[in-house]
């Protein structure tokens, strides 16, 4: 386990009692919060819909015990996207997160990633990941997760593949347990979508990946800042070059800021807000190739019109003084997309990210 672990109970809850008050502390929230939770859930209302503990009563709706904790604690709570400490210390303890979970959401070292997105947004991140963790627990030897890890000699391999673009995505493994089968060969890549609002949707979900592997281990790392016992892998996947260059207009579109597609793309994905015909050519294309924005999409919401994007809105990478918009691939989450992936996908590899390996990135980080 990480030195930054901020679990500090004796043992890890055990999935066959992950509906427990264990749970509801393991997940990251106060003592007082999660007593307060734990006695609305054992008190139930008889008049209330089924938990998922209680017997099959012949209707559809069910409480799951992680759809009751994020409702009760991020949910109804007011967000902020303040680049203030402050506001966000005082969000999260408005959501009942204990001290040793806000101090991993709040590390400096990820500050940058953090203000990418909102305060409700990491806190929930942080409290679903923990819960799938406990649901899925990650085993070594797992079909299709590679045993060497992150920065192993067979990672760097996977990094330099003369004739293809290698593709990275980093991600808690609970959330890619379907993505091999029993042998280790990828069945379910949908796993990898990525869920609207995004950057190039507002409405569909897509496949999102960095080309650039700093980024993955910006945001891997981020990830184990924040995990207990959780797994966090990084994705990666080659694409041949020549598939990519088979691919003509309109089923590749290649779109970066600073134009003003650009902006109005992000601006009206972000906010769900319908596209106008000049647009829906990024809807219907099997890959985009693009600038990514920055920021949480209540920033975005807030601006009137896409007009109001700026430099700001890019997500940059590197060195300070060195930075440059980075760069995602995106593939269609409908059939096209993936039967593109599905074909030319070429050695789909999973690698753990360790905690040697979050030291090392804190010891050196310069974003």
């Amino acid at each position: 386990m990480s030195t930054h672990s901020t679990y500090s109970g004796s043992r890890r809850p055990l999935s066959s009692q992950i509906v427990s008050l264990e749970t509801l502390i393991y997940v990251g929230l106060s003592s007082a919060k999660a007593n307060e939770l734990w006695d609305r859930w054992t008190n139930w209302s008889p008049t209330g819909p089924r938990r998922e503990t209680d017997p099959d009563d012949g209707f559809g709706l069910t409480v799951t015990f992680l759809d009751f904790i994020i409702g009760c604690s991020v949910e109804h709570t007011i967000d902020t996207v303040a680049e203030g400490n402050l506001e966000w210390r005082e969000c999260l303890d408005a959501c009942g997160i204990n001290t040793a979970t806000q101090d991993a959401i709040m590390e400096p070292k990820f500050r940058k990633l953090r203000l990418s997105n909102s305060c409700l947004y990491w806190a929930r991140d942080t409290i679903e990941m923990r819960y799938k963790g406990l649901e899925n627990p990650q085993q070594l030897g797992t079909a299709g997760i590679e045993t060497d890890v992150w920065g192993s000699r067979s990672a760097i391999a996977a990094l330099d593949a003369p004739g293809y673009t290698t593709l990275y995505k980093a991600m808690d493994q609970a959330r890619i347990a379907r993505l091999f089968d029993q042998s280790g060969a990828v069945s379910r890549i949908e796993t990898l979508l990525t869920s609207p609002p995004s950057d190039f949707s507002g409405t569909r979900s897509h496949f999102y990946f960095t080309p650039d592997h700093a980024v993955a281990e910006y945001h891997a790392a981020y990830a184990k800042r924040r995990a207990h016992y959780e797994s966090i892998v990084i994705v990666c996947l080659r694409i041949p070059n020549a598939a990519i260059e088979t691919l003509a207009p309109p089923d590749i579109q290649k779109i970066f800021f600073p134009s003003n597609e650009w902006k109005e793309l992000i601006w009206r994905s972000r906010t769900r807000r319908p596209f106008p015909p000049h647009l829906r050519k990024y809807r219907e294309a099997t890959l985009v190739i693009g600038t990514a924005a920055y920021k949480a999409d209540l920033v975005y919401d807030r601006m009137k019109t896409w007009e109001e994007i700026a430099e700001e809105e890019v997500f940059r990478v590197g060195k300070a003084g060195q930075e440059n918009g980075a760069v995602q691939y995106v593939f269609s989450g409908e059939e096209d997309g993936h039967e593109f992936l599905t074909e030319h996908a070429r050695g789909v590899k999973v690698f753990p990210y360790p905690p040697a390996a979050l030291e090392e990135f804190l010891a050196n980080a310069s974003w």
